[in-house]
C-alpha cells in the first residue's frame, strides 16, 4: 500500500469538513456492539435449542377425539424459527419483533401438558430467544452510538454532491419480495379453500364405524359394520393397528377418516418457502430505500478519510491520518455514482493502459470525503478520485461490515500478509499490533492466566467420554470373544488422551518471574530472560520458544483458517498476542508472584488412571 495517498482536488472537499482522526475513529470503533452480541452466538443457540425441542417433542397419534389436520400454530412457529436464523444475523430490526412473538407462542402452545424433557427443551428455546433479542438490541444500540460519534466528529453537516444518480437502492429486493409474498398469499388462500371444502363435505357426510383389516403406505382397508370393505386414504396408517376401530366419513365418492381432516401441508410448505424470503427481501428493500432516502433528504455529516479498493472489489475506509492503511475501520461494496463522459468505470484502467488488454483494478490509497454517519448497515456516499486523479462519486451498494475487534492485530501466523507487502511495512505493522495489545493490558501487577474456553472443555469431555466408551467396549469384547483385528483401532484410543487433557486444562500463567506452562503431562517454567517468542502456527499449534532451542508445544489446538473465516479469537490466540506484548514491553509485566495452585494441573495422568478404572469396572461388572 502506498504511503502517499492519491490527493483529492480541494474543490471536491466541502468547506469546513474535518478530517476523521485516528483518535476519533478509535472511539467510534470502540462503540461497536459487544462481542457477546455477535450473530453467530445467538443463531447457534437458537438452532441447537430448536433442534433439541423438535427431537424430544411428543407426537400424539391421530384419533377421533384428537384429529390431526393443518396446524397453523406449528406452521407459525416453524416460520418464525427459520426466519430468526436469518434475521438475527442480517435483520436485527425484524428479530426484535419476531423473537418475543415466537417466545410467546412456545410458552402458550408447547409448555402446557408436555413432558419434563420437552419442557426443558422449550424453556431453553425461550432462553435462546431472549438472548437473541438482547443481542439484536445491542447491535442496534451500537449503531446509534456510532452514528452520534460520527456526527459529533463531523460537526457541520453538508448536502450530498449533485448529482448522485437516481434512488435505486432497495428497488430490486422490493420487487422480488412483493412477488414472493404474493405467491405466499395465494398458497395460503389455496390452503384455506381446501380446508373449507373439506369441512363442507364433512358436514354432509355419513359416519361409518369400521375395523382396520390391512394397511398400506398411504392407505388402509377397513370393514364396515355391514361387512363392506372400504379403502381409505391415510396420512399416518402406522397409527392404526390391524383390528382397531376407526370412523370413516363418506359423502358420495368423497371419503376420509374422522381423525385425519384435510392436510394443507403442500400449500403451507409453499407459503413458507415463498413467504420467508419474500419477507426478508421486503424488509431489506424497505430499510435500504429508507436509509438512502434519509441520506438525500437532509444535510448529513461529512468527514475527510482515506479509502482503498482491495482485490476482492470491496472498499476499505481508513482514518485520514492512517497513511499506512494499518487499521481499516469498515468495508463495504461501492458502485460508481458518476462516470466519465466516455462512460468508462473510474476505478479501472482502460484496455489501452493494460498490456494484456484487460482492466486493472486501482488498489491505491485515495483521499476521500465520506458523507453520512458510518455504522453497520449504514448508507454512505464517498467523493474520491479515479485512477487518473479526477473527482468521482461512489455510493454503497450493500451493507457496511465492521472488522471484528482487534482483527487487524492478529499474529502474522494467523493472518499472513499479502505477497506484495514489503518486509519493512510488515515489520512496522507487527510492531503496531504488539504495541496495541500492550496498551490494552491492565497493569494491575497481578499474575495473568490463560486457559481453555467452554467450547474446548466441552470437546475435551466429549473426547474423554468417547475414548472411555471405546476402550470399555474393546476390553469387554476381549474378555468375552477374545482378540480380533477389528479391535486394534479401539486399543489405540488412549493415544487421544493427551489431546483431551490439553483441551480440558491447558494453562499458562505469567507472573513476575516468567511463564508457567501446563500441558498434558507436566508444568514447565520459562523465565522472562529465557523467553524468545510465542507464536500460533498455521497448523493450529501454540509454540513458546526459549533461548537455547527449547520449545513448549500445544499441538493442533485450533484451526486458523476456520477461525479467520468465522472471525473467532480463541483464548490461545489472545494468549500468544499478550505474551508477545509482555515480552516486548517489560513495563506491563505482572509484578507479583503466582501461587502454585494457580499453575494448573496436568490432566494426562489423571485421565489415564480414570479411564483405566472405568474400563476395569465395566469388564468386572
Amino acid at each position: 500500500m502506498s504511503e502517499t495517498p492519491v490527493p483529492i482536488p480541494s474543490g471536491s472537499v466541502p468547506a469546513g469538513a474535518p478530517a476523521w482522526s485516528s483518535a476519533d475513529a478509535a472511539q467510534w470503533a470502540q462503540a461497536r456492539s459487544a462481542s457477546w452480541s455477535r450473530p453467530s452466538w445467538s443463531v447457534s443457540a437458537l438452532l441447537i435449542t430448536v433442534v433439541w425441542a423438535v427431537a424430544v417433542a411428543p407426537v400424539p397419534p391421530c384419533s377421533d377425539a384428537a384429529p390431526c389436520g393443518p396446524q397453523w400454530g406449528d406452521l407459525t412457529e416453524v416460520g418464525l424459527a427459520a426466519g430468526l436464523l436469518y434475521w438475527l444475523a442480517r435483520l436485527p430490526e425484524l428479530a426484535l419483533v419476531a423473537a418475543p412473538a415466537l417466545a410467546a407462542l412456545v410458552a402458550w402452545e408447547e409448555l402446557p401438558g408436555s413432558g419434563l424433557m420437552s419442557q426443558a427443551a422449550n424453556i431453553a428455546v425461550i432462553g435462546a430467544l431472549a438472548f437473541g433479542w438482547a443481542a439484536a438490541r445491542e447491535r442496534l444500540a451500537a449503531r446509534s452510538r456510532q452514528r452520534r460519534l460520527a456526527q459529533r466528529a463531523a460537526g457541520v453537516r453538508h448536502r450530498l454532491p449533485e448529482p448522485v444518480g437516481p434512488l435505486m437502492r432497495g428497488t430490486l429486493p422490493l420487487a422480488a419480495g412483493l412477488v414472493l409474498c404474493a405467491v405466499s398469499v395465494c398458497a395460503a388462500l389455496s390452503a384455506l379453500d381446501g380446508i373449507r371444502t373439506d369441512e363442507q363435505h364433512a358436514a354432509r357426510a355419513t359416519h361409518i364405524t369400521a375395523q382396520v383389516i390391512s394397511r398400506g403406505e398411504d392407505s388402509m382397508q377397513v370393514r364396515a359394520e355391514d361387512d363392506r370393505r372400504l379403502t381409505v386414504d391415510a396420512f399416518y396408517p402406522e397409527d392404526y393397528g390391524v383390528g382397531s376401530t376407526v370412523t370413516v366419513l363418506q359423502d358420495g365418492s368423497w371419503r376420509r377418516l374422522v381423525s385425519e381432516p384435510y392436510d394443507a401441508f403442500g400449500p403451507q410448505l409453499l407459503m413458507l418457502a415463498a413467504g420467508l424470503p419474500g419477507l426478508c427481501l421486503l424488509a431489506s428493500g424497505v430499510l435500504a430505500r429508507r436509509r438512502a432516502a434519509a441520506l438525500r433528504r437532509a444535510p448529513v455529516p461529512a468527514l475527510r478519510v482515506l479509502e482503498a479498493t482491495d482485490r476482492a472489489g470491496r472498499t476499505r475506509v481508513y482514518a485520514a491520518d492512517d497513511t499506512l492503511a494499518r487499521t481499516p475501520l469498515f468495508t463495504c461494496l461501492c458502485t460508481t455514482a458518476l462516470r466519465d463522459r466516455d462512460g468508462s468505470a473510474s476505478r479501472f484502467a482502460s484496455a489501452d493502459d493494460d498490456s494484456e488488454g484487460s482492466p486493472v483494478l486501482d488498489t491505491r490509497l485515495h483521499e476521500a470525503v465520506m458523507f453520512g454517519a458510518p455504522g453497520e448497515g449504514g448508507e454512505l456516499v464517498l467523493v474520491t478520485t479515479d485512477r487518473a486523479g479526477r473527482p468521482t462519486v461512489l455510493r454503497t451498494a450493500g451493507p457496511g461490515r465492521l472488522p471484528r475487534t482487534d482483527e487487524q492485530f492478529l499474529p502474522t501466523t494467523t493472518a499472513p500478509t499479502d505477497a506484495d507487502t514489503e518486509t519493512d511495512t510488515s515489520d512496522t505493522q507487527q510492531r503496531a499490533r504488539t504495541t496495541h495489545v500492550a496498551a490494552t493490558l491492565k497493569t494491575t501487577g497481578h499474575p495473568l492466566h490463560w486457559g481453555p474456553g467452554l467450547v474446548a472443555r466441552t470437546a475435551g469431555l466429549a473426547l474423554t467420554a468417547g475414548v472411555t466408551a471405546g476402550l470399555s467396549y474393546a476390553a469387554n469384547s476381549l474378555a468375552t470373544d477374545g482378540f480380533h483385528w477389528e479391535l486394534i483401532p479401539l486399543l489405540a484410543l488412549p493415544l487421544w488422551l493427551p489431546f483431551a487433557a490439553v483441551l480440558l486444562n491447558w494453562r499458562v500463567t505469567a507472573d513476575n518471574t516468567g511463564l508457567w506452562l501446563t500441558g498434558a503431562w507436566s508444568t514447565q517454567h520459562v523465565p522472562w530472560e529465557r523467553l524468545r517468542a510465542a507464536t500460533y502456527t498455521a497448523e493450529g499449534t501454540v509454540e513458546v520458544h526459549q533461548t537455547g532451542g527449547g520449545t513448549w508445544h500445544l499441538t493442533a489446538l485450533g484451526e486458523p483458517r476456520l477461525e479467520r473465516r468465522l472471525r473467532l479469537r480463541p483464548s490461545y490466540t489472545r494468549m500468544t498476542e499478550e505474551i508477545t506484548a509482555l515480552h516486548a514491553h517489560p513495563e506491563v509485566r505482572p509484578t507479583e508472584p503466582s501461587e502454585p495452585r494457580t499453575h494448573g494441573l496436568p490432566l494426562g495422568p489423571v485421565l489415564l488412571l480414570l479411564v483405566g478404572v472405568i474400563t476395569a469396572a465395566v469388564v468386572i461388572g
